[in-house]
């Protein structure tokens, strides 16, 4: 087998040294530089001929994490790697899938296209927001799609209090909390439904919940919680609708916009998200709700050496 290597960007550089400590292999060594104009300087410091290579970095702006994965990627790919895996811990502006008002790009399709055509042969993926987009990519990239469940449902047994229900944030989710409401032995699950006068916004009078809260712990499932507009909403109406403790799972924390500091003021008890996007401890201080951040690395590590050594990664999937 060729030599295995792993990189990162700057914003997989913790992500990806814990990956290799899995792997017990020491992180690929780069140079990430900034011109005085700002433009970015990618420049591998060892040797990658006919290595298998895997790149480790979120994509989430700013837009240079976008740009370092792809520059890192030619760079490797003119470095005479023999394949080169691009895992997209968290793919940016994923969300932008389709055409939904006029004159607006789908911006998901320009930049799965760059990502294709930068040189990487595959491409590992884990909880996307739109997993159609899988599609966008050129039909000569391998795609894997890794789900977090593996990694998640375990400590969700075991914090969330009986009797409890899973919930989907919107009707979009559905699928993905079904899935999560069999792992944890639920045979139905709830969906809040609502109008959004635009992307980010919820109308609250427009809160519609379809199943039975009352008297019951509820889980909200979601693949992100951004700025947390949408998970407290609901749970403001989860509560009003008579439902007891509120607990809130994502796999990314984008946090944006005082995100933490609008959950830790909300009726949401804890909240539980893996560790794709980097956040430095002070960042996730609080000082009512619990932030619960769960390692992803183990199964990255065991999907690359699967990948390495051409074994199935079907094993890595939850199965009720």
């Amino acid at each position: 087998m060729p030599k295995l290597k792993v990189f990162s960007g700057t914003a997989g550089a913790s992500l990806a040294r814990a990956v290799c400590q899995k792997l017990s292999i020491n992180l690929g060594g780069v140079a990430l530089e900034r011109f005085h104009d700002g433009e970015i300087r990618v420049q591998l410091l060892e040797d990658v001929r006919d290595a298998d290579v895997f790149i480790v970095n979120a994509t989430n702006p700013p837009a240079e994490n976008l740009l370092e994965m792809l520059f890192l990627t030619d760079a490797i790919r003119r470095s005479s790697a023999k394949r080169i895996t691009a895992v997209l811990t968290y793919l940016g502006y994923n969300r932008q899938d389709r055409k939904d008002k006029p004159r607006v790009p789908i911006s998901a399709r320009v930049v799965i296209d760059m990502l294709s055509n930068s040189g990487a042969n595959r491409a590992l993926l884990l909880d996307l927001h739109s997993e159609p987009t899988m599609g966008f990519f050129a039909s000569n990239v391998v795609v894997d799609h890794l789900k977090a469940s593996i990694a998640s449902v375990p400590y969700l047994r075991e914090i969330l209090p009986e009797p409890f229900v899973v919930a989907s944030p919107d009707k979009g989710g559905g699928p993905r909390t079904e899935a999560y409401a069999k792992l944890l032995g639920q045979d139905d699950y709830v969906v809040f439904f609502k109008s959004r006068p635009e992307p980010g916004a919820v109308d609250k009078k427009s809160i519609k919940i379809i199943g039975d809260v009352r008297g019951r712990n509820i889980l909200f499932i979601d693949d992100m919680i951004d700025t947390g507009g949408t998970i407290i909403t609901d749970a403001e109406a989860a509560q009003k609708a008579g439902a007891l403790d509120v607990y809130a799972y994502a796999t990314h924390f984008l946090a944006s916009e005082n995100a933490i500091a609008r959950l830790d003021a909300s009726p949401i008890k804890e909240v539980v998200v893996m560790d794709t996007i980097a956040h430095l401890p002070e960042e996730l201080q609080t000082n009512r709700l619990k932030i619960t951040t769960l390692p992803v690395a183990p199964l990255l590590a065991e999907a690359i050496r699967r990948i390495h050594d051409g074994d199935s990664l079907s094993s890595l999937f939850l199965s009720v």
